[in-house]
């Protein structure tokens, strides 16, 4: 028998054809797509203008080729920032939510900033944080940043100063200067207590004393 021979079918051809033309030109369409809008969450310490020039999408590149890792470690190179979170959103739409560190407080003897990663920086302008009067042992002072870390920043900015206070029988002691006029004796163990202050000042009737949150949780009216 003879064998016969396939007939070349152009119509198939022709199909494949257009089927990768079209691939190409969506392909092509979806890379120049660039980047609509920029949305930045968070920042307290960094302009919107500093958060979008350090990832270096000031000019809203084409939203496909665009790295979520590159510009997370872009942004970790900041001082301030902790973290990260880069989603890039129907529409082309890149949203960069910003976990900054906390400045926790001034040292005035080392003219710098002591931040949540327990870390002196050189920063500038700024404003409502307290400020560290006397010296405080290193072992002491990392554990007194580690709790303060995970003190609401509205509470940390009512103190306007802070004396490292240790007694005989508490090496851990501190005294805030309240912003209010109160003065807080803590110790580190129940550093937590402060995310309760506006509640407990509330109840004082606009009083000023001594509030005791070392031992015995107390308050005593200055007279």
């Amino acid at each position: 028998m003879k064998k016969r021979k396939k007939k070349f079918n152009f119509k198939k051809l022709l199909i494949f054809l257009f089927i990768i033309i079209i691939l190409f030109i969506c392909i092509r369409f979806l890379l120049n797509i660039r980047t609509k809008n920029i949305i930045i969450l968070n920042n307290n310490y960094y302009t919107d203008e500093q958060i979008i020039e350090t990832s270096n999408v000031e000019n809203y590149p084409r939203f496909i080729l665009l790295s979520k890792s590159k510009i997370r470690n872009k942004l970790k190179k900041l001082d301030l920032v902790e973290d990260a979170i880069i989603t890039k959103r129907f529409g082309s739409i890149l949203e960069i939510n910003v976990k900054e560190k906390k400045i926790l407080y001034y040292v005035r003897s080392k003219d710098k900033y002591m931040l949540s990663d327990n870390e002196l920086y050189d920063l500038d302008n700024v404003i409502g944080i307290p400020t560290l009067i006397n010296y405080v042992p290193d072992n002491i002072e990392t554990s007194f940043v580690r709790e303060l870390s995970k003190i609401d920043k509205n509470i940390i900015s009512l103190i306007s100063e802070i004396e490292y206070a240790k007694t005989s029988y508490d090496e851990k002691r501190f005294l805030l200067y309240m912003n209010d006029g109160n003065e807080v004796y803590v110790t580190i163990t129940k550093l937590d207590l402060l995310n309760k202050y506006i509640d407990i000042v509330k109840k004082l009737d606009n009083k000023n004393g001594i509030l005791y949150l070392d031992s015995g949780n107390y308050f005593e009216i200055k007279k």
